[in-house]
């Protein structure tokens, strides 16, 4: 896995790491208030109870013996970001796999701990992306919409079954504006 984070307003890279097998945990040297953006290339995710519960809600039971075994993997995961000494708000967010799309746009409020997104989530990603013609990155021309919120520990997970029905290009008639940071 390769990422770089690179900060908006001067153009320099304020951070860039490639690992394998490890946790990953940064900090920033000044407080303050960061608009960036985000690249992280050939990720596995493992173990991540709030996407099982997520493939769980859409009833993919080979997505979840992925995330159980070896792993789902992202060719590509991606979005932009604005950090504050308040929140992580995450706009244009979309990870991209052979098997998996996930878009994501909302709001981590660190005071209170809580997380508010939305997006969908589109299974096997490579056949369904046909419609990257006409959905966002990470959306497929049929996929389900989703909504994270509460305790970030522990996200009520809530899916709309009947979006799958909808097709990408229509999908923005009825998605509402993602939660954002109060200026």
């Amino acid at each position: 896995m390769s990422a770089c984070v690179t900060a908006i307003g001067d153009g320099r890279a304020v951070l860039r790491f490639s690992l394998e097998g490890a946790d990953f945990d940064a900090a920033l040297a000044e407080a303050g208030e960061y608009d960036g953006k985000v690249t992280i290339r050939d990720i596995r995710v493992t173990k991540a109870p709030v996407l099982a519960e997520l493939l769980d809600a859409i009833s993919v039971v080979g997505l979840l013996a992925q995330l159980n075994g070896p792993g789902i993997h992202f060719a590509t995961v991606s979005g932009d970001f604005r950090l504050t000494p308040a929140a992580l708000q995450i706009s244009n967010g979309a990870a991209v796999g052979p098997s998996l799309g996930v878009s994501a746009a909302g709001v981590y409020d660190l005071a209170r701990g809580t997380v508010s997104l939305q997006g969908t989530i589109s299974p096997i990603y490579m056949i369904n992306s046909i419609g990257r013609i006409f959905a966002r990155k990470g959306e497929g021309l049929f996929g389900f919409n989703y909504r994270l919120s509460g305790a970030a520990a522990r996200p009520s997970v809530s899916v709309n079954p009947l979006s799958i029905l909808t097709p990408g290009m229509f999908r923005e008639l009825f998605r509402t504006a993602p939660p954002r940071i109060a200026e």
